[in-house]
């Protein structure tokens, strides 16, 4: 009797045991996964806040430019229009193909802001779509390569290859000179790939970022939010590949 009454108070004190650390390890899992949503909420915050920022740049910078283009040579026409009315004209002409091009760009970038192309068309689908974009408003073409089957991707990354790859674009159609533009995608593994090719002017990446690549940076703070990294090369008369690695959770 002694026996059996010490097997089972061995056994409730077990069970009593087992169900404290039960209750501690769901309590610690509770926690862990607070902290995970707090943090990717607090990753979200952040990138929608970057976001934003670089779309009130990108704003900012060709309203003012176009803006500030248009108001210098109406000035200059309005002093020219008497004395040379032919030349008057000519810069006249100039101003209103600089504010239509102002124009679309703008309305370029609010679309970007309303819009969500990947929902609506898939990754591949939205840079085949941006590529297409381009080459209507520039004499750039835009060839594609990308996987058949990359797998299932988590919309953050999706986010990062489309936005990365939005930058590298336009930034060659813009100012790099290039006439054309590769875009390559695949998945190695675990491991995504981007690459965006231009065939432009190329610069001295060792220098001072030159005017019209200030969104290098932006694409580097892009992929280091998601857990990548990013490379740009480039020579003075060689192009410019824009490099973007990262691992995918599959």
């Amino acid at each position: 009797m002694a026996v059996l009454s010490a097997v089972v108070l061995a056994r409730g004190v077990l069970f009593a045991f087992v169900g404290l650390f039960v209750v501690k390890l769901v309590g610690g899992q509770r926690e862990a996964r607070g902290t995970l949503e707090a943090h990717a909420a607090m990753l979200e915050e952040l990138a929608t806040s970057r976001e934003r920022n670089r779309m009130a740049r990108e704003l900012h910078d060709t309203l003012a430019h176009s803006l500030s283009a248009t108001a210098v040579q109406l000035e200059a026409v309005k002093a020219l229009w008497d004395d040379d009315p032919d030349k008057a004209k000519a810069m006249l002409d100039q101003s209103l193909e600089g504010a239509r091009t102002g124009l679309g760009e703008a309305r370029r970038a609010i679309q970007a802001l309303r819009a969500s192309p990947l929902e609506e068309w898939g990754l591949a689908g939205a840079l085949q779509h941006l590529g297409s974009a381009v080459e209507a408003r520039s004499s750039l073409a835009v060839d594609f390569a990308i996987d058949d089957d990359l797998g299932e991707i988590a919309p953050h990354l999706e986010q990062a290859i489309y936005r990365i790859a939005d930058e590298a674009i336009t930034n060659a159609a813009r100012h790099s000179r290039a006439t054309s533009v590769d875009v390559l995608l695949n998945g190695r593994g675990r491991r995504l790939v981007l690459e965006v090719a231009d065939d432009g002017e190329g610069f001295d990446t060792s220098a001072a970022v030159p005017n019209g690549h200030v969104g290098i940076e932006g694409m580097r703070e892009r992929a280091q939010m998601v857990g990548g990294s990013l490379a740009v090369e480039s020579v003075p008369g060689t192009g410019t590949t824009v490099r973007f690695e990262v691992v995918a959770a599959r």
